[in-house]
């Protein structure tokens, strides 16, 4: 795991600071300026390329303001809040690379958030099939309020979703230790499941077997609990690592929108009609998407 060292100066950014409970909507800049001797893309924002969506904003650590963190609300409109940055890769080299520190003021987690949201071509022809869901770790029985706790969603345990891609021939999690070559793999087979959910490198040999040409368009840290009421309200963010770059403070901050990826221009930051995974797009998987987490948390 990478070791990530951050700076202790103290700052102040009154155009966008947020603290405590409240948090108003008011945008940051759309270009924080580079950290000295950051490598830039060619439109002059940070190489890390991380936009912010939705309710999430910078904001000081609830602990030490000395430390930026993003601030995602739920109990506020849109009511909800999305961390994304283009990736372009396979899934292979997203190993150690999908990780976050959250922390859940005065609720839990649950309800489908936070979650760490994969937009996944299957076939190279640049457009995204589905999203992959990875979830803060089993048993999803919610989180310790106002304690930071942190996940690694490439680790050993059942955390991801990939019922978007059975339709294209992912198979479905009951079914992979008997389908071949999997049932005779002992690296993966047999493997843990919690709700259905298999783990990293389960996920990661399937997808490269089948779907040898796929790319990882883009990632994203998602939270939208504001329908499920133990977990609606504020939660803070730090340190999210997507592929090669980690969003660390304010100076990662790219701009406002969603990133997209596989040739695609990135989408502004705006709400799009029955867009369920807020993933900027509606098809027919919002509202199976939809359908599912609220009977896996209707009790």
């Amino acid at each position: 795991m990478r070791t990530l060292q951050r700076a202790t100066a103290a700052l102040i950014y009154p155009a966008i600071l947020c603290t405590g409970v409240a948090c108003e909507r008011a945008d940051p800049p759309t270009k924080a300026p580079p950290r000295p001797g950051a490598m830039l893309l060619s439109s002059g924002a940070p190489a890390s390329g991380f936009l912010l969506g939705g309710t999430a904003q910078l904001a000081q650590d609830p602990e030490n303001p000395a430390n930026d963190v993003i601030v995602i609300r739920t109990d506020v409109s849109p009511f909800y809040g999305t961390v994304s940055r283009t990736l372009n890769v396979q899934i292979a080299l997203l190993d150690n690379m999908l990780e976050f520190k959250s922390f859940f003021q005065n609720r839990s987690c649950g309800g489908g958030s936070p979650r760490v949201q994969l937009a996944i071509d299957l076939n190279g022809d640049g457009v995204p099939d589905g999203n992959a869901f990875g979830y803060t770790g089993p048993p999803f029985a919610g989180c310790p309020p106002n304690n930071w706790q942190y996940d690694d969603v490439t680790d050993a345990l059942p955390r991801w979703d990939l019922s978007q891609f059975v339709v294209n021939g992912f198979p479905p999690t009951g079914a992979i230790c008997s389908t071949p070559p999997f049932s005779t793999d002992p690296a993966i087979c047999p493997f843990q499941t919690h709700s259905g959910y298999i783990p990293w490198n389960v996920f990661k040999t399937v997808l490269s077997t089948l779907f040898p040409l796929h790319k990882v368009c883009s990632g994203a840290l998602i939270d939208d609990s504001g329908w499920f009421p133990p977990a609606d309200g504020t939660a803070f963010y730090d340190l999210f690592s997507a592929g090669r770059a980690t969003w660390e403070d304010q100076f990662d901050i790219a701009g406002r929108g969603f990133a997209m990826g596989c040739g695609r221009p990135d989408d502004g930051d705006r709400e799009v009609d029955g867009d369920k995974d807020h993933d900027h797009d509606h098809d027919a998987d919002d509202d199976k998407f939809d359908s599912d987490r609220r009977e896996r948390w209707k009790n």
